[in-house]
């Protein structure tokens, strides 16, 4: 018995309509029927018999209200009669629909074969088609993986499609109300079927399970009941098919379901990450609290679930699929600052604006966008994103955007824009599948947009992705022939035209108007500046910001900002302005808010400038802020910036290491507090804006200058003070002899020179490096081709050139400026001239500078087509010219390096000096400035010497208009 309710027993004897039927076992029970398993006699072959479905109009009631009788009839007590008429009613409704659905298609329908009123109440005989329920199937253990639950769900939707096609909602899909067939399932149960439009709606008795039943239902919000109410309990089917659980109201009303369907699940066990993110998909937005927030239509969701198989057999590469993963990808970007002024470009001399833009590239045009920094690109890409992203619509293209900064790190990597695509479609590139997924992409982009295609790829920043991309650009060019793919790739200027991306069309993004920027100022109670050239100059979108973030206070004064690396260094400064008042009280906060700004953020964009990039792995900005926090406890850098003399222990109170600093001064501050870096979507770290590298840099090296004249300054008043005191106690020059020479080194003495001589060869290895790079262009340089002009040998010239900074930026890594050994040097007081050993540190750092400038205007002006530098005569001379430079530089470096080993234990030195002796730039000189019985007016005379052919090796390149802006020259 049935706790409050007395169910018929097996074996008893049910006569319907003149038939016998026998029951033989309860086969379910619902909120108003008891279905009975029975037979009944052949009436023609005795003894056999057939096997149907009885089913009992019994409601249960918790009072015991209704109730069954001594003779087996269903009774009311008096107050009940209302709900057993309601439950008649629902009865004979739910049967006259199933018949009806039966007649039209008795292949998807459960069969009802005759229905009887006995009793006391109504009984239907339903035929048995086998299977079993799913919720016995999901009792016994459940589907054997995420596919073969995929695939029942489909089969519950065709079962579900009959319904709505009739325009009838089932109104109880649970799993004890379906009936899972061989490749098909059956909806069974039918009471609480409503047709809709029809009348008496709010009299209706609406069957309620917990779990299954939308809140509309529940809510009796009938307005609100539709076809979306039945697929809600579709979308619990299939949360308790994944979790082995119904959802509870605390997870439809509260933190959403999403949150329990965790990658950990045992059916997600070694599926796709594609594939799970669309079964948690399917979740999420089918069981949404809000009816018009769902799933509308069984077609709409066996597509997705159609789509999930597809995943998980690793086709699940589709076009909404690519405008999902891109809707997702917008979220991450960092929100723009300010609103966003409409822009105008010119395409191939034809003026248009953004959406007319996004229109060509719809119907799939490439166009190479052209700007200076600063002049919103990115920011015009991102719009175009978010504009034309905001609604899914099959017929329109899916908009991509794909920063191309993390090229510098992928060294030529193919496929790399496809890549990315299947990135944001959770593919991982595992063995074996990356082949097949860049295939099933390449298959979709291309078709075009009528065959359910069409992608747009914003690719952000070509003059980011570094100096090898050749990969990257044969990529663009086979994207561009792709029938539905349209390309807008950005770069600063047209000059990639010159060797690829030939059939791109040439588009330059124009200035603000006039009237945006005096319309923006005066929205910031500013008054337009008079100056043209300043007026003109607020055009770049990037300046404007500036201005109107920092021109406030200048303007009071009538100081203004006159060009883009000023108005960096006022905006960092009003920056660090308004942190002091936010900090007011709190020193060391302050302090640490100053260093964070004028040293570390300098530090971490000398790096990038050191390596050529700019962007930094973790490893490389974790190493930057650990030398930055090693640094603010030396006392070289206190004396050299009195600020923060005796302030490093209240600066770091808090801070117990690198690793804590590090958090702080990276994570909470520059990325977070400050927005001054990002990471990119590779992990890598970037300025905000790369207009602010010039100006960060220039400070970097200021403060490392500064710090250098410090130790220089330092050092030079005590061995003139130790001079001058041996030669008082002594007397004479034999005094000032013993002050000179080599004294008796200690063994801890010796220990602290070797390694400060090991980084000294490490160091000057990697300049002989350089030196040697270097020289291999220059000899390509000075052959007859180049220097008459020869495309084919130009071109060879710009590669070899593109592999000599590539390799130099590799072995960047390597160097650091032996700050801690030259500390030790002096704690010891060393005689070695540590003013000297420290620029011979720096020597390889400076040569990177000096390197990339002096070889990138050689490229221009011997590589470009549009080179004033023409003829032999004109080419001819900048080769020379900095030829002799490097001999002059090595030269003048060797023999300040006899400086340092002439002061050596004679151990260390030899060590040094075999090391010079084998290396290119320096093997020449160790024969010509032999080390032993060097007399120190001779060196010093040499020393000059050198210095003097410098001088005028960079007076002669200075005449061939070399920059020279990098340190070092």
């Amino acid at each position: 018995m049935e706790s409050g309710r007395k169910l018929r027993a097996a074996g008893e004897i049910l006569r319907l309509g003149g038939v016998d039927y026998r029951l033989e076992s309860v086969e379910g029970c619902g909120g108003s029927a008891v279905v009975y398993r029975a037979v009944y006699e052949d009436e023609l072959n005795r003894g056999c018999f057939h096997q149907v479905l009885v089913k009992e109009l019994f409601p249960y009631d918790p009072r015991g209200m209704i109730y069954r009788g001594e003779a087996g009839e269903v009774c009311c007590r008096p107050g009940a009669e209302e709900r057993m008429e309601v439950c008649r009613r629902l009865f004979l409704q739910g049967n006259q629909v199933n018949l009806e659905l039966l007649a039209r298609l008795p292949e998807e329908i459960s069969g009802n074969l005759n229905s009887y009123e006995a009793y006391g109440t109504f009984y239907s005989v339903l035929s048995v088609h086998g299977g079993r329920t799913l919720e016995e199937m999901l009792e016994a253990g459940g589907p054997c993986g995420l596919k073969e639950a995929a695939e029942w769900m489909t089969w519950i939707l065709d079962g579900l499609e009959c319904f709505h096609r009739h325009r009838t909602l089932h109104l109880d899909i649970s799993p004890d109300n379906i009936l899972m067939l061989k490749n098909r399932a059956l909806l069974i149960d039918y009471n609480s079927v409503w047709q809709m439009g029809a009348e008496g709606a709010e009299r209706f008795l609406f069957s309620e399970k917990e779990g299954y039943t939308a809140p509309e239902i529940r809510l009796r919000q009938i307005s609100q009941i539709g076809p979306a109410s039945d697929l809600y309990s579709v979308c619990a089917v299939f949360f308790r098919v994944l979790t082995g659980r119904r959802p509870s109201e605390q997870e439809i009303m509260g933190r959403g379901p999403g949150k329990s369907l965790s990658r950990d699940l045992e059916i997600f066990a070694e599926e796709p990450l594609p594939a799970v993110w669309q079964a948690v998909r399917i979740v999420v937005r089918g069981l949404h609290v809000l009816a018009r927030k769902r799933w509308q239509s069984v077609e709409c969701l066996r597509l997705e679930f159609e789509e999930l198989i597809r995943r998980i057999d690793g086709r699940g590469i589709s076009h909404s699929a690519v405008w999902e993963s891109s809707r997702r990808s917008l979220k991450r970007l960092r929100k723009p600052d300010g609103l966003f002024l409409p822009r105008s470009l010119t395409v191939e001399g034809k003026l248009m604006d953004g959406q007319a833009c996004f229109q060509a590239l719809a119907e799939g045009g490439s166009i190479l966008l052209t700007g200076p920094g600063g002049m919103g690109k990115t920011r015009f890409l991102q719009e175009l994103l978010g504009r034309n992203m905001r609604i899914y619509r099959p017929e329109s293209p899916a908009v991509v955007y794909v920063p191309l900064v993390d090229y510098q790190e992928a060294g030529e990597e193919p496929y790399y824009i496809r890549k990315w695509i299947l990135r944001g479609l959770r593919y991982s590139g595992q063995a074996g599948s990356m082949d097949e997924a860049l295939h099933e992409l390449d298959r979709l982009l291309d078709q075009g947009r009528e065959e359910g295609g069409g992608v747009v790829l914003l690719l952000d920043g070509l003059n980011e992705a570094g100096r090898k991309r050749r990969a990257l650009l044969q990529e663009m060019e086979e994207l561009g022939n792709k029938p539905g793919v349209g390309i807008l790739v950005t770069d600063r200027s047209d000059s990639v035209k010159e060797y690829g991306l030939r059939a791109f069309c040439t588009a330059s993004l124009l200035p603000l108007t006039g009237e945006q920027v005096l319309r923006a100022l005066e929205e910031d109670g500013l008054a337009c500046p008079q100056e043209g050239e300043l007026r003109d100059l607020l055009r770049n979108p990037m300046m404007l910001s500036l201005y109107r973030k920092t021109a406030r206070p200048d303007q009071e004064g009538g100081n203004v900002p006159g060009d883009m690396e000023e108005m960096v260094g006022r905006y960092l400064e009003s920056l660090y302005i308004r942190q002091l008042r936010a900090d007011s009280g709190d020193q060391a906060e302050q302090l640490r808010q100053g260093y964070v700004l004028r040293h570390l953020l300098p530090l971490v964009a000398w790096e990038m400038k050191r390596h050529k990039r700019t962007i930094l792995t973790f490893e490389e900005v974790h190493r930057v802020a650990g030398a930055s926090y090693r640094e603010l406890l030396q006392k070289a850098f206190s004396l050299s910036f009195p600020e923060y003399a005796g302030k490093s222990r209240l600066m770091l109170k808090d801070i117990a290491n690198e690793n804590e600093w590090f958090d702080y001064a990276v994570s909470e501050q520059l990325m977070e507090r400050l927005n001054l870096l990002e990471k990119s979507g590779n992990g890598y770290y970037r300025l905000i804006h790369d207009n602010f590298m010039d100006y960060l840099v220039k400070a970097a090296g200021e403060n490392r200058h500064r710090l250098g004249q410090y130790r220089k300054k330092v050092l030079g008043l005590r061995l003139t003070v130790g001079i001058l005191a041996a030669a008082l106690l002594a007397g004479g020059a034999a005094a000032v002899y013993r002050s000179v020479r080599p004294r008796e080194l200690t063994e801890a003495e010796k220990y602290g020179i070797r390694n400060a001589a090991q980084r000294l060869m490490i160091n000057l290895q990697l300049l002989d490096t350089q030196m040697v790079l270097q020289r291999g262009v220059l000899r390509e340089a000075g052959g007859e081709g180049v220097l008459e002009g020869n495309t084919r040998e130009t071109g060879y010239l710009r590669e070899r050139i593109g592999r000599a900074l590539d390799q130099e930026a590799r072995q960047g890594a390597v160097a650091t400026d032996g700050s801690n050994w030259l500390e030790e040097l002096e704690l010891q007081g060393t005689e070695i001239p540590l003013d000297v050993l420290g620029r011979l540190y720096l020597k390889n750092q400076e040569m990177s500078g000096i390197m990339e400038e002096a070889l990138g205007y050689l490229e221009r002006c011997l590589c470009d087509s549009d080179s004033p530098y023409r003829d032999r005569s004109k080419r001819e001379p900048l080769v020379k010219a900095y030829e002799a430079y490097l001999d002059a530089y090595a030269e003048a470096c060797y023999l300040e390096l006899l400086q340092v080993m002439d002061q050596m234990d004679p151990e260390s030195a030899k060590t040094v000096l075999d090391a010079a002796a084998g290396m290119s730039t320096f093997k020449q000189y160790v024969l010509k400035y032999p080390l032993s019985n060097t007399q120190e007016e001779e060196l010093s005379r040499q020393q000059a010497a050198a210095e003097g052919q410098l001088k005028d090796a960079r007076g002669e390149l200075r005449q061939q208009n070399f920059p020279m802006t990098a340190v070092g020259w």
